[in-house]
């Protein structure tokens, strides 16, 4: 009974925590259209964080000293812990300030439906070092503040075959996610054709009638590099919002794959 007792009012503390969490990350937020926020379970939270997705935080020492940085997001570990990436800062940095117990107050972007940002306050758990690629591991927040809303529009998850520069270099694509407004779209790492704001042409395959595939146009609207792929986020222009509107309506969802296909 007391156990459950002290788990009530933890929770309680972190969700208190969680809503300050607005002011103390001011400095991480991005414009949105029109945010909603929620408390949600740490756990709930994070599934909605895809893996290499970026964190921006901030750490204090028991001094009072502080560091902005960021990493990318690995995932949950199942003892309650986020495994994080080691930052790019330097060796001195790294020494001082990542010690176990330091308190960190962060921001995670989710890109998930209408995207979202996670408030959290955590603290340092373990750092394993593993040469160059060193793991942060901090602990797994019981509340989080959720900001919803980062587009107009939710984005819905797809997989579909698609070309960009049809009628020039025809570079194969595949489009994740989509909207009336804009899409995502994952290319070769050797693609690096294309910078912010360049106007880009998408064809989207329809395996079944190739001739009726849709044909869109946008503006880069940013990129991201990982490992494998270049991934570019595309806003639509407005001859193109209604192609989008006909190609949502033929979309039927997977079950076998969790993804809407035509």
């Amino acid at each position: 009974m007391t156990n459950k007792i002290e788990d009530e009012a933890q929770v309680k503390n972190e969700k208190k925590k969680a809503i300050e969490l607005s002011s103390d990350a001011e400095q991480h937020k991005e414009e949105a259209t029109s945010t909603e926020t929620s408390i949600v379970y740490g756990e709930d939270a994070f599934r909605q964080v895809s893996p290499l997705s970026d964190i921006a935080f901030v750490i204090s020492t028991p001094t009072g000293k502080v560091l902005k940085c960021r990493s990318k997001f690995i995932g949950i570990h199942p003892n309650n812990l986020l495994l994080l990436e080691k930052p790019d800062v330097s060796p001195q940095e790294f020494t001082v300030f990542f010690q176990r117990g330091y308190a960190i107050k962060a921001c995670a972007i989710s890109q998930k439906g209408e995207g979202a940002r996670i408030y959290f306050k955590s603290k340092i758990e373990y750092v394993v070092d593993a040469g160059p690629e060193c793991l942060v591991l901090i602990s797994l927040p019981k509340a989080t503040q959720l900001a919803t809303g980062l587009r107009s529009e939710a984005r819905l998850e797809i997989a579909l075959d698609g070309l960009l520069d049809p009628e020039g270099h025809k570079y194969l694509c595949h489009i994740r996610d989509i909207s009336n407004t804009g899409c995502q779209v994952v290319t070769d790492r050797d693609t690096n054709n294309y910078k912010l704001g360049n106007i880009v042409e998408v064809k989207i395959l329809d395996g079944d009638c190739p001739d009726k595939s849709a044909l869109v146009s946008g503006i880069v609207k940013n990129k991201k590099l990982s490992s494998q792929y270049w991934t570019y986020g595309i806003q639509f222009d407005d001859g193109s919002k209604d192609v989008a509107n006909e190609l949502l309506e033929k979309l039927s969802f997977d079950h076998a794959r969790h993804q809407f296909l035509l």
